[in-house]
This record gives structure tokens, C-alpha cells and sequence, in this order.
């Protein structure tokens, strides 16, 4: 009886039920041929493309040889996945080149995902080879004889191809790991920026407070030492008590103006400032303040301005009511700080369409020096020598407070400024 003839692997592979692969393992060696095949690989993708491009010089031969743009066209067209690692440098030499600016753009194309990686070749002659994955069947790596060519055919030494699962599923392996590290290298990169940037915004922010305390200490310095002379010229002159207590009371109230600016600033800062809100008319509380501040104009005999008042019929409102008034006597005795003689006009109006009452100051003054326009709102930026530029800063966090905005911008007849406050009527619509 004749002996059962030997079982091959494919025979068993067969009888076991399960599909069989046969390796395929080519070496290249001809620089044509392995642009050839590069190219082919690369169009034959029907569902996913993983690529590592280890140079910044072999970044540029693929953009120059049409193998981004095959990238490109597979992902956009062929709805193929690709996933490309290029490397990246800290010196940010060769971010500035065109062709690196290009690759730049190629996360916002469907299905195209770029990582950066930041390799050692650029100091060493280590690991240079281009890595292609397809389908996660097939592999190719192409290695680097000289990587300071330009075309990819003077470049290239030999290529090995596999169309092997084991192989295949070897180099699937790297590449994703080569992408998390890629992940982990930019979410890295990212955390420092935002580090640094945070760092300057803490740098600025201490610059600030001790600009804070140096301008806070003088002022309050200033009307504390007229309140203490005033009232030892007052034990020693009697007889101009009435001078003397006019002084003292004036120096009183720039004093308490200052310390609550300070408490409104700490407050605001920390997140505390708190709003209540009532119902009341908008017009009269305007009015209220116009009546106040003329009061105190009556004292500056050296003042030629005007305060005009543009009303309509009364608009009711829901805010709060002292933080109102505290916003309109900002923006109106900021308008009279540089208003020396002409007009300052005040006028509101309702507009139920965006269900909105809007407030606007137009003063006849030298304007907004541009240089200050753009932090107009910020503390501690004024360019009067009265006060410590924090008026416009609470004005703008308790307009912003009740959901509404503030706007401010030089006439266009040149003569002046325009404020406007835009606030809702109804803080529940």
C-alpha cells in the first residue's frame, strides 16, 4: 500500500478552513524601478495609507515628485484614510518654506491627518528611510544613500517590499506608535506654548499690579495729605473755616472715589461683583446724574461746557440701579475730563426690535488719542493726569455684567468722541 503523499502548508491551511496568504518579499535595487513601485503602491490604496517621511530633504522630494499630491487626490476622491508623519524642528527653519507651509495644509482635506514628529537625523545619520503601509497588507521602505539629493532617484539606495500580514502587521505596529508619540509630542509642544504664553500673562499681570500700587499709593497719598493739612490750617486760621471745610470735603470725596474704584476693581477681579436688578426709569436715572454732576461743575468756574440731555418718553428698565448711574457718571465725567469747552450730549433711546435701550455721550473734546483706542477699557490706561484709569474698566465689566456692550469711537467730524452703552431691557429675554 502506497504511503498518503506529504501534506503541503497550503494544503493544510486549506483543510483547516482558513485563508491563506502567500508572503511576497521583493528587494529593489534600481532607483527607477522603486519610483515605479512607490507610486503604484500608493494609487492602488483603497481604504487606508500610512506613510512616515523621516527627513525634512525626503519631505521635499515627495512634494516635488508628486507623491503628497497622490496622497491627496487618494484621500479626496478615493476616500482613502491617510495618515502622514513628517518631521518638525524647534528652530522653525524650515516651517518658513513653501513646501512646509503646504503640508501645513493638509489637515484641513477629509480624511488627511498630518503629525509632527521631532526626529534626531538632523544631528546624527541615523534612521532615514521612508515607510509606506497600504491597506495594512502591503509595506515598502525605501532606503536613503544620500539624503542631500534633491530627486528622489539620486537619493535612494534599495527598497524592500512586503505584501506579508505578519511583516505588515510588524510595521502597522511601529507606525502607531510613532503616531501616539507623534500625539504626545504636539500635545507636549502645545502645553509649553500655552505654559509660556501664561507666563507672559503673569508677567504682564504683575507689571500691572505694581504699576497698580505705585499710581493707588500716590493718589490716595495725595488727597489724604490735603485732608490732614486742611485740618491744621483749620486749628491755626479759624477765621477761614468755611474754605477750610470745602477743601476737606472735596479731598474726602476724591478719596472715597478712589477706594471704592480699588473695591470695585478687587471685586471684578475675583469674580464677586454682583448685580441686582430693579425696575426703574432709565431717563430719570440720567437725569439724576446730570443733575449731580452739574452740581460739582458749579465749583469749576473755569469750565465753558455744556451738558445737553436728548430724551425721549421714559424707557423702562431691569438692572440695577446704582450700578447705572455708577456706569452713566463714568462715561459722563470722562467726557468732561477732556471737554474744556463746548458740549457734552446725553441721549437714550429705545429699540424694541433687539429688545435694547442705548445710551450714548458725544462730547466736543480732543478725542481718543489713538494710541490709547485699543485700550480704552483696560486698566490703568488714560492719558488724563486726573484719576488712575479704572472708570472705563468698571464702566465696561458692569455693562458686560448685565449682558449688554459699550463701544466707544473718535466723530467723524473730527471734533470729539461718541460713547455708546447698548443694555437688555429685560434681563430674562
Amino acid at each position: 500500500m502506497a504511503a498518503p503523499p506529504l501534506e503541503t502548508k497550503e494544503d493544510k491551511v486549506t483543510r483547516l478552513g482558513v485563508e491563506f496568504q502567500p508572503e511576497e518579499i521583493k528587494i529593489l535595487s534600481d532607483p527607477v524601478e522603486i519610483r515605479h513601485w512607490y507610486l503604484d503602491l500608493i494609487n492602488s490604496a483603497k481604504s487606508e495609507i500610512s506613510l512616515i517621511i523621516a527627513t525634512p530633504n525626503a519631505l521635499r522630494r515627495n512634494l516635488s515628485g508628486g507623491m503628497i499630491n497622490l496622497l491627496r487626490n487618494a484621500a479626496e476622491k478615493k476616500n482613502v484614510k491617510v495618515k502622514l508623519i513628517v518631521p518638525a524642528f524647534e528652530d522653525q527653519i524650515h516651517k518658513a518654506e513653501d513646501s512646509f507651509q503646504r503640508i501645513g495644509l493638509m489637515p484641513t482635506i477629509r480624511n488627511f491627518q498630518v503629525k509632527t514628529i521631532l526626529p534626531m537625523t538632523r544631528r546624527t545619520n541615523q534612521i532615514k528611510s521612508t515607510f509606506l503601509i497600504v491597506d495594512r497588507q502591503t509595506s515598502f521602505i525605501i532606503d536613503v544613500k544620500d539624503d542631500t539629493r534633491e530627486n528622489l532617484i539620486d537619493a535612494v539606495g534599495f527598497a524592500s517590499y512586503y505584501r506579508s500580514k505578519i511583516r505588515t502587521e510588524s510595521y502597522s505596529y511601529v507606525f502607531d506608535t510613532v503616531w501616539r508619540q507623534a500625539d504626545l509630542y504636539e500635545s507636549l509642544a502645545q502645553a509649553n506654548k500655552s505654559l509660556k504664553e501664561a507666563y507672559k500673562k503673569l508677567e504682564l499681570h504683575d507689571a500691572m499690579e505694581k504699576e497698580f500700587i505705585n499710581i493707588a499709593a500716590h493718589e490716595l497719598r495725595t488727597p489724604a495729605q490735603a485732608i490732614i493739612g486742611y485740618a491744621e490750617m483749620l486749628k491755626s486760621f479759624p477765621e477761614r473755616r468755611q474754605q477750610y471745610e470745602e477743601a476737606i470735603s472735596r479731598n474726602a470725596v476724591r478719596l472715597y472715589a478712589l477706594v471704592t474704584d480699588m473695591l470695585d476693581v478687587a471685586r471684578i477681579e475675583s469674580q464677586t461683583l454682583k448685580i441686582e436688578r430693579t425696575n426703574f426709569d432709565l431717563n430719570k436715572k440720567v437725569e439724576n446724574v446730570i443733575k449731580d454732576i452739574r452740581q460739582q461743575m458749579r465749583t469749576e468756574s473755569h469750565r465753558r461746557v455744556r451738558i445737553l440731555f436728548e430724551s425721549s418718553k421714559p424707557i423702562p428698565i431691569f438692572a440695577d440701579k446704582a450700578r447705572m448711574f455708577q456706569v452713566i457718571a463714568n462715561l459722563l465725567n470722562n467726557a468732561l475730563k477732556f471737554t474744556t469747552d463746548g458740549t457734552v450730549v446725553v441721549s437714550t433711546n429705545r429699540k424694541d426690535e433687539t429688545n435694547e435701550a442705548i445710551i450714548k455721550i458725544t462730547d466736543s473734546g480732543k478725542g481718543i488719542d489713538p494710541e490709547i483706542l485699543p485700550h480704552l477699557f483696560s486698566k490703568f490706561k488714560t492719558k488724563s493726569d486726573k484719576g488712575v484709569g479704572l472708570g472705563l474698566y468698571i464702566a465696561k465689566n458692569i455693562v458686560e455684567a448685565h449682558g449688554g456692550t459699550i463701544e466707544a469711537y473718535n466723530n467723524t467730524d473730527g471734533k470729539g468722541a461718541t460713547f455708546s452703552v447698548k443694555i437688555p431691557l429685560n434681563a430674562s429675554d
